[in-house]
């Protein structure tokens, strides 16, 4: 298996254990448990590899916690790796008996609180106090007793523990950190506007990252003002070699549970407590590094338009961040707060790189007094627009705002890059070409046509300081050329085949009221012709591997199970909308019935098509919501024409949805030709020559 399959194997199956042992729990609520027992197992066996030198003869995991050698390594393990971790405390040890374990939940608590406690007096004790608070094993989310919360603590060690990564080296290392980016990518994916609170994509970091180190053959540190999980700070160490940058890592987090993600994170990517240096706390009002800086390189994703105390305070006017501005940004909008204070810690040699709100950028009042003391001070190196739809949490288009203390010319660079993306189902994401493509105009500050354009200091002054991308690079016409003649014959075509269809429909419904069989049809109890299952019924063969049905229709696909019989899936609640028919059985024990079809009485479609048309959901209704019992569905009269009557039937419907299918498919393409049609007629008409002065 190639290092991309391992990882899209290994992504695959972290995901499906996240949403397995989470049950009913939602699942912004159970990332810390996923998470922190994925470090949890990082840590135990990075502490393994340091305590054993990757000696295979040295059995640390079978060790007694008293053994001699243990107390003599103690003091030197803890300077070197930052924390301490006994025998018994190592997470294979603990995932071994978890299963027996009707302590595991108070154990587990133990365990977390003796592995802080050992950095207590150390270097190393803020980075470490405080890193499994999140992993709350006494939470009734895991359950309302103990036998619960254990359970359920049981299967996520499990599914943390079956996961393949090798033998612990430098691609194991990575491994681990993919698979906690993947899980916080996830998780922020799926959290809505919080999500981007704490997360920026991995190939939007790529390219802040790759701005604010442009050209820096080395950096002394590189700092995030809101560093959220830490991927931003992450993705310089990712896509650079590690001695470029000298001192490591720093960055201020508000969101204490997000702080704690980012020290999670700097350790799962293998920077070493005296590596980073992660703080608590409200960076515009308690900023901390102000004797850690100056920066060489400063990133960040601030949160857009967030409210802070600005004028309230009086005393922020003389803070040595905003003074020199001469104004604070705004209370309710805190974007350019953000801006100054990380220009502020940005050394002479560095740049800055941050995400902005657009609205930044040509508003009025102090937001433009802050423009005018940056475009005076030639700070704005550059301000690149972004395409829609990039980050989670909201659809807007952001720009890149890069400060540079060291510009060897007065103009600032507009680069329009919103064309630049790739669909993708829920988001848009940056192709390494579209970086490539931004990053080469941003280094030789050519100017190219519809993309980037480097403007003189007069020209903004003109411009009343404005920096929004759209004043100073006119957007590609993209309109498509239509050629009305033609379009006009398609459409007739299309008229002419829509009209053929309908006939071809009226034909068949001609035959559907024909008498299929004069003298009656039987009607036969539903349990002496199909056997209603319900799902928990079910015993998979093999591996245990069985595609699976759920409320949202098919969810994956995992190896076909060995059954021949094609099935009738009935929703246990909910209308027939939630009604399927497929050739191998799928099903999810909690919502639904499958079937076993006598074929020698009823085709498995004509069941199908029957059950569609009797209404099923509205059989027994509890509390206003249409839910079926197995008794019920056994006692339904159903007709059973013969067998050839019922193929005759299926030979109508089927042929009659395929042109059904196909009415919608010509009414589609009708529909888009039509707004082609109207889109050119109004150009057309209100496309009035312009009158002379």
């Amino acid at each position: 298996m190639t290092s991309i399959q391992q990882r899209a194997e290994l992504q695959r199956r972290i995901w499906q254990i996240a949403n397995d042992v989470r049950g009913a729990v939602d699942g912004w609520d159970f990332k810390q448990y996923v998470l922190g027992a994925l470090f949890y197992r990082f840590i135990s066996e990075n502490f393994i590899d340091y305590i054993t030198g990757g000696d295979p003869e040295i059995d640390y995991v079978a060790m007694d916690d008293v053994d001699k050698s243990i107390a003599a390594a103690k003091e030197d393990a803890i300077k070197s790796k930052g924390y301490f971790i006994y025998p018994s405390q190592l997470f294979i040890n603990v995932v071994a008996g978890a299963n027996a374990n009707e302590s595991l939940n108070t154990e587990l608590a133990t365990i977390f609180a003796a592995i802080e406690a050992s950095a207590n007096g150390y270097p190393s004790e803020h980075d470490i106090k405080g890193l499994f608070a999140d992993f709350d094993t006494t939470s009734n989310r895991l359950g309302n007793t103990v036998r619960e919360k254990n359970a359920r603590l049981a299967a996520v060690l499990k599914g943390v523990a079956e996961l393949d990564f090798g033998h612990f080296d430098a691609s194991h290392i990575d491994l681990f950190g993919d698979a906690y980016e993947f899980l916080i990518s996830n998780y922020a994916a799926n959290a809505g506007k919080s999500g981007g609170e704490f997360f920026t994509p991995q190939h939007v970091s790529k390219l802040i990252a790759r701005l604010a180190m442009h050209k820096q053959a080395s950096v002394n540190k590189i700092y995030d003002p809101a560093c959220g999980s830490g991927s931003l700070l992450l993705q310089a160490k990712k896509h650079f070699d590690a001695h470029i940058i000298e001192d490591g890592f720093f960055g201020q987090e508000i969101n204490h549970t997000t702080y704690n993600l980012a020290r999670m994170n700097m350790f799962l990517h293998n920077v070493n407590y005296d590596k980073f240096n992660i703080q608590l706390g409200n960076t515009l009002e308690e900023p901390h590094f102000t004797d850690d800086g100056p920066f060489d390189a400063i990133v960040s994703n601030p949160p857009y338009s967030v409210k802070w105390i600005g004028n309230d305070d009086p005393t922020l006017i003389n803070d040595e961040r905003f003074a020199p501005a001469g104004v604070l940004a705004p209370k309710s909008k805190a974007d350019f707060a953000f801006v100054l204070h990380a220009l502020n810690y940005l050394s002479a040699k560095g740049r800055a790189a941050i995400v902005c709100f657009p609205g930044i950028f040509y508003r009025g009042g102090a937001e433009q007094k802050i423009r005018k003391y940056l475009v005076d001070n030639n700070y704005v190196e550059t301000v690149i627009s972004l395409a829609p739809n990039l980050f989670f949490g909201t659809t807007i288009a952001v720009n890149i705002l890069v400060l540079s203390k060291h510009k060897v010319d007065t103009t600032t660079q507009f680069i329009d890059a919103s064309g630049l993306f790739k669909k993708e189902i829920n988001n848009n994401t940056l192709l390494d070409t579209h970086i490539q493509q931004i990053m080469a105009v941003f280094d030789s500050k050519e100017n190219e046509e519809h993309f980037a354009h480097s403007v003189p200091f007069e020209q903004v002054v003109a411009n009343d300081y404005n920096l929004s991308v759209s004043t100073y690079i006119k957007a590609k016409d993209k309109r498509e050329v239509v050629e009305i003649v033609q379009l006009n014959a398609d459409l007739e075509i299309t008229v002419t085949k829509i009209d053929k269809l309908r006939a071809e429909i009226n034909a068949i419904i001609d035959d559907l009221i024909t008498e299929h069989c004069p003298d009656g049809v039987k009607f036969k109890r539903l349990g002496d012709i199909v056997r209603i299952k319900n799902g928990k019924d079910h015993k998979p063969l093999g591996d245990g591997k069985f595609p699976v049905y759920g409320s949202g229709g098919i969810m994956r696909f995992a190896d076909t199970y060995a059954y021949d019989k094609p099935s009738v899936l009935i929703p246990r609640k909910g209308s027939l909308g939630n009604l399927f028919f497929v050739d191998v059985p799928f099903w999810n024990v909690d919502t639904i019935f499958y079937t076993e079809i006598d074929e020698v009485q009823i085709y498995p479609k004509f069941f199908y098509y029957f059950l569609t048309t009797v209404g099923l959901g509205e059989m027994n209704k509890a509390g206003g919501v249409p839910s079926q019992t197995q008794s019920v569905l056994n006692e339904l009269k159903i007709p059973v024409p013969p067998l050839e009557v019922q193929n005759e039937i299926l030979k109508v419907l089927d042929t009659f949805s395929k042109l059904q299918a196909e009415l919608e498919a010509e009414l589609e393409v009708e529909l888009e030709a039509r707004k082609k049609q109207y889109d050119h007629y109004r150009d057309l008409l209100l496309s009035f020559p312009k009158a002379e002065e």
